[in-house]
């Protein structure tokens, strides 16, 4: 499963322009509206909806589709599930570092037109009724009387689990947030750096935390590494502030090593 980045998600885009997308999912309709129920065309239609930021790619959660279309969780799932086996939508799942599922990446794939569709049809299964004045009164009443993505006009925003680190706050040193970012989210790093924040807190430092970034980074590494190994039985933030906690404790000592006062000699150590 893929790390979930907004770079990521523009690799799949799946069409030049809407046009070509509204005429892909018109022909899925003409040929399969009548096998899917109402639940699934509200579903479809929240997906064409949100595969406009990149045309054909809808990366909202089944939680958010569902809300939107007035429908179960389960229905929502399972109309992508149909739409998946009739060929509409690849399912593309990502994961999170900490080894949950993400948000499914929802693709439109190219689908054959309406036009193509009629011309693909045999004499025989052309019936006296099919007039070129019905069949036009069909595809308006199967495409666009329904779904009409193209109408609306509000995008949906992100969540903030899809925000990528372009939007990390200057606070956030960027050398941490390039050794971060192949692992983790936006949200994410934000998170951990408050952990950075915290523990640089608690050891009172002379020195600036850029100065003492490179620790920190290195903190971080050895704490991925850990991951990696399936060592960490805790929180990967829970085991970041641990090593970094040991990490800086160095620091703080050799910043104290002169300012200890010999009784002795009734001199301070150098």
């Amino acid at each position: 499963m893929e790390k979930l980045t907004f770079e990521t998600i523009k690799t799949y885009q799946s069409f030049e322009s809407t046009e070509e997308m509204d005429k892909a999912v018109r022909g899925f309709l003409y040929k399969h509206k009548w096998e899917l129920s109402e639940g699934d065309l509200k579903v479809l239609q929240q997906i064409w909806r949100h595969s406009v930021k990149v045309i054909g790619v809808s990366f909202a959660k089944y939680e958010y589709i569902a809300d939107q279309a007035n429908v179960s969780r389960r229905t929502a799932m399972r109309a992508v599930k149909k739409f998946v086996e009739k060929g509409l939508i690849k399912k593309i799942p990502t994961a999170r570092m900490n080894g949950k599922q993400g948000v499914n990446i929802l693709i439109i794939q190219p689908f054959a037109s309406i036009d193509s569709l009629k011309t693909d049809v045999s004499p025989h299964a052309v019936t006296p009724a099919d007039t070129p004045n019905k069949t036009e009164k069909k595809q308006d009443s199967l495409c666009e009387k329904d779904l009409k993505p193209n109408n609306v006009k509000k995008e949906v925003e992100p969540t903030v689990e899809q925000l990528d680190t372009s939007f990390l706050p200057d606070t956030v040193n960027p050398q941490f947030v390039n050794a971060a970012k192949p692992f983790f989210s936006a949200i994410e790093i934000y998170h951990l750096w408050k952990r950075v924040i915290l523990v640089y807190n608690k050891m009172n430092l002379q020195k600036d935390l850029e100065d003492v970034i490179d620790q920190v980074i290195y903190a971080f590494k050895q704490t991925v590494f850990a991951k990696k190994l399936g060592s960490i039985r805790s929180s990967f933030a829970g085991y970041f502030y641990g090593v970094l906690y040991s990490v800086l404790i160095v620091e703080k000592r050799k910043e104290m090593k002169g300012k200890y006062f010999d009784f002795l000699d009734g001199q301070y150590e150098v």
